[in-house]
């Protein structure tokens, strides 16, 4: 019985009243009066009870003199001052409190409904009254989830244990107000020391959620925390940042299920959030990326951070954090250090081998203009910083330069086996498309598969390898990684590409008509018997090879031999009417440029008005994946055909309007919203008509999308911005 209670049976007992004449007298059940003495009633029907019949109930039993009426008003105000502490300690009761919840606790009992599985996914209660709580809370239905962080922050032991129970349950369901609680809990309560936000009694902590495995586990609460995290953990808040560096290689209480290396913590514990924290103006984030080599320089920043959106960045140049800001493109190692190289300032120069001229240099990125070009197909037209004479800071030269798309119309004109301008080699037509080869095979043989598990990929594709090559290289399956085709992808992402990025195992036909032009090509030696591989599948055993150059002859040869690749690329040819960026085309289209390998145009103007990027009701419903920044026809058909909550996207939509109106359209129906690099193509060639940001169709997050307007930015998928479509060749 609690101090309250008690004292109010011992006043009735010096009165000499039973609970029964109470009762009687207030012609109320001996339990009600029973309820109102453990004092479980509402605060302010006891009140009112203490004021108004306590002292009637004593008037009736006896005569008071004045002396034992004012006796009386002082043991009323003792019971009313009594009555303060539970009045206030439980101030939530006012307006109720969730009654699962406390009968949950009460219970204090979790067998058989706290267990989580081996991907940290934890079973409602099968059992009332915890099931109730549970869900009540997941929902934060009435006052449950009040009422459960009531107990978890002021319970005894017990309680505490039992509410931090029900509330990492119901995070673990998804509740979101839940998970919140662990996370504000970690924020305010957190140790300055190890363990930091672990409370060591049992996995009712953050540290919970940031020891599931990044890759296999199912808990809706971890994937919300991770989220939230990951936008908190630039603000570089101390006990965040150092939970998630401890948790991601620290064991914590209790020792299971750890993950220790492969954990939702290291996948947080990234470079980018101490280079995303100095650019938001943290200086303790800045001397530690300088410390740790994160941001020294535009290709640091792309190294240790792979996927790095382009755009502005603080450089570090000591260890007190101090920064140069530069704008970095990060669409390929070549972009990335050339545009290093052009913001260097002083405090950047001569810190071989961080700095971006000196790598450059050593690349052969940017010696000269056309270099330049050939390694930066979209690079615009403005000044560079070119290191024609050596490593810097005493070599560089700055220098007007002009793209001038590869010369490949002359090497064409000269005919199949002609070197072009970047070196590559011109092999034919075939089905309206320029076919260009490399000088040579690509180094030694290679298996179509891993060389184990044989498994239908898809790739069926007989004309266009591009379709089946982006498949094998996406892939991550028992028979990944298909040797030949990432033989292509390494051509791609090395030094010697030619300028290109977009050679591809070419399938079956296109190989066929490669060896057809073998003479006239070069370089393509006789093998019979063994052959060269091609990107079209034939079955789960084995795929579509060139069995011998002599003949052209095709062959279905096991996946797990080894044998020989070629790489190849495509071009169409521009518009010979508009040959320079800006300029008008005989159809009414405007050039916008070279990029991907491909030739874009736009609109005179944007299209009329200003568009949500979704149906503007439901902000930030859905995750679309289309997250493509080079090519905007992938996102542009993922966001057309959507059906979901934020459907329809209007930004994507205004351009299929585009396509369907004749008069506007161009005599064109393939108009698109471009990417989010491609918008910036747009954007940087100065091709916009009006001030301010337009939408690309690239998406960020859940709530955001990207936009341009000469720098990138991320807009709330809900505003209203401009649209230009495009199209390309």
């Amino acid at each position: 019985m609690d101090n309250f209670a008690l004292l109010v049976k011992t006043e009735l007992l010096k009165q000499g009243l039973t609970q029964r004449y109470i009762a009687k007298q207030l012609k109320l059940s001996d339990a009600a009066i029973s309820m109102y003495i453990e004092g479980k009633s509402k605060s302010e029907r006891f009140n009112n009870w203490v004021e108004n019949n306590l002292g009637i109930c004593l008037k009736s039993h006896k005569g008071f003199t004045l002396m034992e009426m004012m006796i009386s008003m002082v043991v009323i105000s003792i019971l009313m001052a009594a009555s303060m502490p539970m009045i206030s300690q439980f101030s939530t009761f006012k307006t109720g409190v969730d009654k699962n919840v406390i009968k949950c606790i009460t219970a204090s009992s979790s067998t058989g409904w706290y267990d989580t599985d081996g991907a940290g996914a934890t079973a409602l209660p099968t059992t009332e009254p915890c099931r109730a709580a549970v869900v009540d809370t997941q929902y934060n239905r009435g006052r449950a989830l009040s009422t459960t962080e009531w107990y978890a922050k002021n319970g005894n032991s017990s309680q505490e244990g039992m509410a931090k129970k029900i509330l990492r349950t119901a995070c673990d369901q998804g509740g979101e107000k839940a998970c919140d609680y662990f996370i504000n809990r970690c924020r305010a309560d957190g140790s300055g020391s190890a363990p930091y936000c672990d409370d060591t009694a049992g996995f009712l902590d953050v540290t919970y959620y940031l020891h599931q495995n990044k890759n296999t586990n199912t808990n809706n609460g971890a994937t919300y925390i991770y989220n939230q995290l990951e936008t908190l953990l630039p603000k570089m808040i101390p006990n965040f940042v150092n939970e998630v560096f401890y948790a991601c290689t620290n064991t914590q209480t209790p020792n299971n299920n750890q993950n220790l290396g492969t954990n939702l913590a290291c996948e947080l514990a990234q470079p980018k959030v101490y280079i995303k924290a100095c650019n938001n103006g943290n200086t303790a984030a800045c001397t530690t990326a300088y410390n740790n080599n994160y941001n020294r320089s535009c290709k640091q920043i792309k190294t240790a951070w792979t996927n790095a959106p382009t755009g502005n960045y603080r450089l570090t140049y000591n260890s007190s954090g101090d920064y140069e800001t530069v704008s970095c493109n990060m669409t390929s190692i070549a972009s990335t250090t050339i545009t290093g190289c052009n913001g260097a300032t002083a405090n950047l120069l001569g810190n071989a081998p961080n700095d971006d001229c000196t790598y450059a240099y050593s690349q052969g990125f940017n010696q000269t203009c056309p270099v330049i070009y050939a390694n930066w197909s979209a690079a615009p037209t403005g000044t560079y910083n070119l290191t024609t004479n050596g490593a810097p800071p005493t070599a560089l030269v700055s220098q007007a330069c002009t793209y001038t798309p590869p010369n490949h119309a002359a090497c064409m004109a000269s005919g199949v086996k002609t070197v072009c301008d970047d070196g590559t080699v011109y092999a034919g037509d075939i089905a309206g498309r320029h076919i260009f080869t490399t000088l040579t095979a690509e180094t030694g043989s290679f298996t179509w598969n891993s060389g184990t598990a044989q498994i239908i990929a898809g790739t069926t594709n007989t004309m266009n390898g591009q379709t089946n090559y982006s498949t094998l290289i996406g892939l991550n399956n028992s028979e990944s990684p298909y040797a030949a085709a990432r033989a292509c992808k390494s051509l791609n992402d090395g030094p010697s590409n030619y300028g290109h990025t977009d050679w591809y195992l070419p399938a079956i036909n296109e190989l066929v008509f490669l060896c057809t032009n073998r003479v006239a090509v070069g370089n393509f030696p006789n093998v019979d018997y063994s052959g060269y591989w091609s990107s079209t599948e034939v079955d789960a055993a084995r795929s579509s090879s060139l069995y011998s150059t002599t003949a052209a002859s095709t062959y279905s040869m096991f996946k797990t031999n080894s044998t020989y690749v070629r790489c190849i690329r495509d071009e169409v040819a521009p518009d010979a009417t508009c040959p320079t960026i800006g300029n008008t085309c005989a159809d009414g289209t405007k050039y916008v440029g070279y990029f991907d390998s491909r030739y874009l145009f736009t609109t005179i103007s944007n299209e009329t008005g200003s568009y949500k990027w979704t149906n503007g009701f439901v902000p930030g419903a859905v995750v679309t994946g289309a997250t493509d920044t080079t090519d905007g026809r992938i996102n542009s058909n993922i966001l057309i055909a959507a059906s979901d909550s934020g459907a329809p996207y209007k930004a994507a939509q205004a351009c299929m309007t585009l396509n369907a109106n004749i008069t506007r359209n161009k005599g064109y129906t393939d108009w698109y919203l471009p990417s989010l690099n491609e918008v910036n193509l747009l954007v940087g060639n100065s091709l916009q008509n009006q001030p301010g940001d337009q939408w690309s169709s690239t998406e960020k997050n859940i709530n955001e999308a990207y936009s341009a307007n000469y720098t990138y930015n991320t807009m709330l998928k809900y505003g209203s911005h401009p649209v230009r479509c495009i199209r390309s060749e």
